[in-house]
């Protein structure tokens, strides 16, 4: 395994990553705005699930052979931004009798899971970045491999987690307000497209 000062600044830094508000940290933010805390969370959850394929993923070689393949990585890329903006155009649409109840947590996971795996970034930056901590002389490289990845996938979820309850807080105070209970659909819609504009930009970077 890598050495305790490698594990120690590994974590410092997928800790400052994580924090960063990209796509993962809007998405949930986005699905608490909508639905409440409980389908942030929820959402926080298919991510990480998400993260955790990634993680294998790039341990046996799945993400070099995408990366590879830059037909398919647009391909995979350009679905991912069509379900986001699916998404959004529902959101946009709902009418506030529409989130009195909020979906079942499943569906929240699911959407969670599904934004994540069709963003093949995720699964490159797992590529690009675990390996700079890998110390081949002190164990198997797909053990260290996979105990990175489930450091930087524990520290995304943790900071996920944050995000869904601070969204959610917000939507239950905001919601209280017939006119803005109506807008935080429209906002959370409009984030999710500003999330599919960002990984099409990323086709043409």
């Amino acid at each position: 395994m890598p050495d305790p000062q490698t594990l120690i600044i590994f974590t410092g830094a997928v800790f400052v990553l994580a924090a960063m508000p990209g796509p993962d940290n809007l998405f949930v933010s986005a699905q608490s705005l909508a639905h409440g805390v409980r389908a942030g969370l929820a959402a926080a959850g298919g991510i990480a699930l998400g993260g955790l394929i990634w993680t294998l993923a790039a341990t046996i070689g799945l993400t070099a052979l995408m990366a590879a393949t830059p037909a398919l990585l647009m391909l995979v890329q350009i679905g991912g931004a069509g379900y986001l903006v699916y998404l959004a155009v529902r959101l946009w649409g709902a009418q506030p009798r529409d989130n009195a109840t909020p979906p079942p947590v499943a569906h929240a996971f699911l959407r969670g899971l599904t934004t994540n795996l069709l963003n093949p970034k995720v699964g490159l930056y797992y590529l690009a970045f675990l390996p700079q901590f890998v110390q081949p002389d002190a164990a198997p490289v797909w053990r260290q491999m996979l105990l990175l990845g489930l450091i930087f996938n524990s520290a995304g979820t943790l900071v996920m987690g944050g995000a869904a309850v601070l969204a959610g807080t917000m939507k239950a105070r905001l919601a209280t307000r017939p006119a803005t209970a109506r807008l935080l659909p429209r906002f959370a819609a409009v984030v999710l497209v500003a999330i599919a504009v960002k990984l099409l930009v990323g086709l043409l970077g």
